[in-house]
């Protein structure tokens, strides 16, 4: 009888309570359908935080071994040094002459020996005119302060050259020691406006005198050495001084002065001070052999009868080649 009484009154409430009463009645139903088939499986809700997957690391992390510390701990190899490359096929060099001089050096060169040709030509002019020269070279009682000169009068026109390198700015350090055989395995060469040079200076009637510290058993082949490289003749004792086995310094300072009591020397052509004059070596010191080229009454002759070029033969033999004795 109750049974029958609770489905009369089911069956009463949508009439009596309305549609929300109707509508909460299915809901209410589904929750605990809903929650019986939970506890029939034994499952819990998931929560939102638990269904987000973990984002897998980008970089894996890089774990670096610290050297164990201790007595009897082993030490750490230190990591493998680069190393070079083996080159293979390369070969020694076998060169035997330097190389000739580069662009600017060649150009430079010649055109020092450009500015010599100008002048001896303007010098060789003047004289024709009847014009009264004034020698280059130094006299006995000159110095570096108050220059005077040896006397020119009538003496025909000569251009000194020294043929010896200077060991400070030559190619080959030894080349003013090595012998000259002139029998064509010298090595050596004629810089660049030299031989125009020479020939221009003989062409405006001046004629050439080579000097130099070799020995005097050397002329003949210093004189053949000249004319393979189209310098001319030269003839020892007149137009080639060779000087060697003397004290340098006074010997030079005397070759000068001895070529001057025959020839007006307009112009002198080498490639260290010394060359023009001793004084230069009796400077006090270096500091003031530095300045007395430029802050003395000298100073007037560089590129006015004073040359400092290239000495007209340059070495290219090697600089590691023993030099011949004298």
């Amino acid at each position: 009888m109750k049974r029958v009484r609770a489905a009369i009154a089911l069956a009463l409430l949508p009439v009596m309570a309305g549609g929300c009463i109707a509508a909460a009645i299915p809901i209410a139903a589904s929750g605990v359908i809903a929650r019986e088939k939970l506890k029939g499986r034994g499952e819990a809700p998931v929560s939102r935080k638990a269904r987000k997957p973990r984002k897998a690391k980008a970089e894996a992390r890089v774990t670096t071994p610290t050297p164990a510390s201790g007595p009897g701990a082993s030490p750490v190899a230190p990591p493998p040094r680069a190393t070079m490359p083996e080159v293979t096929g390369m070969t020694v060099t076998t060169l035997k002459e330097l190389p000739r001089p580069d662009g600017e050096a060649a150009a430079s060169s010649l055109q020092g020996y450009q500015a010599l040709w100008n002048y001896l030509s303007a010098k060789a002019a003047a004289r024709s005119k009847g014009s009264a020269l004034r020698s280059v070279v130094l006299g006995p009682s000159a110095t570096l302060a108050a220059p005077a000169f040896e006397p020119c009068g009538s003496k025909p026109l000569a251009v000194l050259f020294d043929l010896d390198e200077n060991d400070e700015s030559a190619g080959d350090p030894d080349a003013r020691f090595r012998r000259w055989r002139g029998d064509g395995s010298d090595l050596v060469v004629a810089v660049p406006g030299a031989v125009d040079g020479v020939q221009a200076a003989r062409r405006e009637g001046v004629t050439p005198i080579f000097t130099s510290a070799r020995a005097a058993s050397g002329a003949p082949g210093v004189v053949a050495l000249l004319e393979r490289l189209g310098f001319g003749t030269a003839e020892p004792g007149r137009t080639l001084i060779l000087r060697g086995g003397a004290d340098e310094v006074q010997s030079a300072e005397a070759t000068r002065r001895a070529v001057a009591s025959r020839y007006c020397v307009i112009a002198i052509v080498g490639d260290s001070l010394s060359e023009f004059s001793g004084l230069f070596d009796g400077a006090d010191s270096s500091a003031r052999r530095g300045t007395a080229a430029t802050e003395t009454m000298v100073a007037p002759l560089w590129g006015a009868g004073w040359f400092l070029l290239p000495n007209p033969i340059r070495s290219i033999a090697r600089p590691d080649a023993a030099p011949p004795k004298e």
